[in-house]
């Protein structure tokens, strides 16, 4: 299978010799015209970690959004391979090689994007030859753009002063899917970055307040991924910097709050958000997770405080109050356990719910009041297998959670006391599908305590 490449070449970099404190050093002439450096950047959103093989040897294995940081190397051409890191089974090499022309006083960026099954690749070309320059002015930095999402649309793009308003601003850029722009010089700044829907002031993507230094050279590439339990993509914003990459805070992106209900004793929760009557969910049974709950937040830049209340269906009484600090873009997860004849409790945690292709993510969460001082261990094992022939997980505390990917089948659960090793639960779960993202939330039995239940949603 052929990987469609795309180049970015000739932008100029107005930087430091150090470039603020990155890998780029003076070298002498000799040296330095020999030299380059070498990026390699994960952003096929739906697809596992890609471990990245240069001339035979792995240079790193990559999440999504994750980069190297710039390697010195030769002026030469060097050829890669890939594998996708499976749950199970061996890796899968699950494109051609390809290869990465390296040349002198030039940083070069090797971006995978696109879908799981078949990614493109784009190299993204810097000239440093400048940074040798006696009379080099080192002032302010280069920055570019790119659009990555895999939504086959276009985006507009504004470079804007932190805090400014979109109104009345002219596009700087407008990106056709898999397009560039081009280097762009800014003085050392605050600054705010926008892609909308080209043509409109739907906003996508935001950034407000993003530092960036003089001699800097960075890259923002928009990027797009899917969520489990949501029609519309999420869209996010990468920076490249020096160090590898990071994923920004899309400011735009709205945030959301789902509930699971296992109290004992009722037999429906409702769940009310700001004060107790304002309800949310009406009737949220025993064993079951919510709707998602849209959360508006005030203030970008800071947490939201987000009052829950949980009442019993059948008396209206509140039975438990919590308050939740939510940023923009985050989804989470209150868990809701206890007995109304004691004590209830609630707990929250983000969720990591972005698809992978090609296998499933298995979100576990300890919701055992009866087990509340105890630690639990899990081991997810084909069915009919022995499980002393298989490792536990890491251990999860009450109300905690944990995440484990495998791939598409039927699995026997088992869930052990951290200390003990005694055996909790014993249960399967059919039919596992690629690209599932499952809830699966241990609980008390109806009436509460044993035997143990293990509670499955589908998103």
């Amino acid at each position: 299978m052929l990987i469609n490449t795309k180049y970015i070449l000739g932008c100029t970099l107005l930087a430091s010799l150090y470039l603020t404190g990155c890998v780029y050093i003076e070298e002498d002439e000799e040296e330095g015209d020999s030299y380059g450096y070498a990026q390699y950047v994960n952003l096929v959103p739906q697809s596992p970690d890609i471990e990245f093989v240069v001339e035979d040897e792995s240079e790193a294995t990559l999440a999504f959004s994750e980069a190297t940081g710039y390697t010195y190397v030769t002026n030469s051409t060097f050829d890669i391979a890939f594998n996708q890191i499976l749950p199970n089974t061996e890796n899968d090499d699950f494109i051609s090689e390809d290869s990465l022309k390296v040349s002198k006083k030039n940083l070069h960026s090797y971006i995978l994007y696109g879908d799981a099954d078949a990614p493109s690749s784009m190299e993204i070309s810097i000239d440093i030859s400048d940074i040798y320059d006696d009379d080099f002015d080192d002032g302010y930095a280069l920055v570019q753009f790119a659009n990555l999402a895999n939504i086959n649309d276009g985006v507009d793009v504004y470079i804007l002063d932190a805090d400014a308003s979109l109104t009345n601003k002219t596009v700087d850029y407008t990106l056709a899917a898999e397009d560039y722009s081009g280097e762009v010089s800014l003085d050392a700044g605050d600054y705010k970055l926008v892609f909308t829907e080209s043509g409109t002031d739907t906003i996508l993507a935001m950034k407000n307040d993003i530092s960036i230094e003089e001699g800097e050279a960075l890259s923002y590439l928009f990027v797009s991924y899917e969520n489990a339990g949501f029609d519309d993509p999420f869209y996010s914003i990468i920076e490249l910097n020096d160090d590898g990459a990071r994923q920004l805070t899309n400011e735009a992106q709205d945030s959301y709050l789902r509930v699971s209900n296992n109290i004992v004793g009722t037999s429906a929760i409702a769940v009310a958000k700001d004060s107790s009557s304002s309800t949310a969910i009406e009737a949220l049974y025993f064993g079951d997770v919510s709707p998602f709950i849209n959360v508006d937040i005030d203030d970008a830049d800071d947490a939201s405080s987000v009052d829950i209340y949980l009442k019993d269906t059948d008396t209206s009484a509140v039975l438990e109050s919590t308050s939740i600090d939510m940023y923009a873009d985050q989804v989470v997860m209150l868990l809701s356990s206890g007995d109304t004849d004691s004590i209830v409790t609630a707990y929250s945690h983000t969720e990591d719910l972005r698809v992978i292709d090609t296998h499933a993510k298995l979100l576990f969460a300890h919701n055992i009041d009866n087990e509340s001082s105890t630690s639990i261990n899990i081991k997810v094992i084909e069915q009919g297998s022995n499980p002393d022939s298989y490792d536990a997980s890491d251990s999860i505390s009450y109300l905690g959670s944990l995440n484990i990917e495998t791939e598409a089948g039927d699995y026997d659960i088992y869930v052990y006391d951290a200390d003990t090793d005694d055996l909790l639960l014993e249960t399967t779960v059919y039919d596992i599908e690629k690209g599932d993202v499952i809830n699966l939330i241990l609980s008390d039995y109806d009436y509460g305590g044993a035997p143990y239940q293990l509670f499955r949603y589908t998103n």
